[in-house]
């Protein structure tokens, strides 16, 4: 667990680094260290939305999924993992036929999907810090709609938590683009048309269940 941790860590803090993660631990089980880092991520999550579901929450976004609004977040905590997991093999495919389709010359699945992974952790932990404070602030009993007046109001929360947003969608991003990039199965550009492409659609799964 504690080398899961280290390279969940690595990934987040020093994402320039995930290319060189790749080329220097090819056997040494970093695959695996890297789908245990996304099982960590999903229990986080579901944590938070259990303590959500607990505190008596419902979302106060639009669903896109039929799923009972008064127990989201108990299907929320139950479906992250496998859905976090499932759309990371799919987006690892997809990923995959799109560099075989462009000329890529002799890159792995194994590593493609490992470096896919890494390269979102950033995202996955800047966006679990704000989904944290929600879960928290009412677990101490604040009412959703003090939470709501609290994340409407202009001033330094609001503004916190917009920031944690866009930190969260862009390190990702960058993320995934320097890691896919340094493996240098294609030119840089396609790397980059690649690596956004998959992190897009990645991200668009997750925002279908997450609230």
């Amino acid at each position: 667990m504690n080398r899961v941790v280290k390279t969940v860590l690595r990934a987040v803090f020093r994402p320039d680094k995930n290319g060189q993660l790749l080329e220097s631990q090819l056997t040494s089980g970093l695959w695996t260290r890297v789908f245990a880092g996304l099982i960590l991520f999903g229990l986080m999550f579901g944590l938070t939305s259990i303590l959500q579901a607990f505190s008596g929450n419902i979302p106060a976004i639009p669903l896109t999924l039929p799923l009972g609004l008064e127990n989201y977040f108990v299907w929320q905590a139950v479906l992250f993992v496998p859905w976090l997991v499932l759309s990371w093999l799919l987006v690892s495919w997809l990923a995959g036929l799109t560099l075989e389709m462009i000329g890529a010359k002799k890159f792995s699945w194994r590593q493609l999907s490992a470096g896919l992974a890494l390269g979102l952790y950033p995202f996955l932990f800047w966006l679990w810090v704000p989904h944290f404070f929600t879960s928290a602030l009412y677990l101490l009993g604040m009412s959703q709609k003090e939470w709501v007046d609290l994340l409407s109001n202009p001033g330094w929360f609001q503004t916190l938590y917009i920031s944690l947003i866009v930190i969260a969608l862009f390190s990702g991003w960058l993320s995934t683009c320097l890691t896919v990039s340094a493996r240098r199965w294609v030119k840089r550009g396609a790397s980059l048309l690649v690596s956004s492409l998959s992190y897009l659609v990645w991200v668009f799964f997750i925002f279908v269940l997450l609230r």
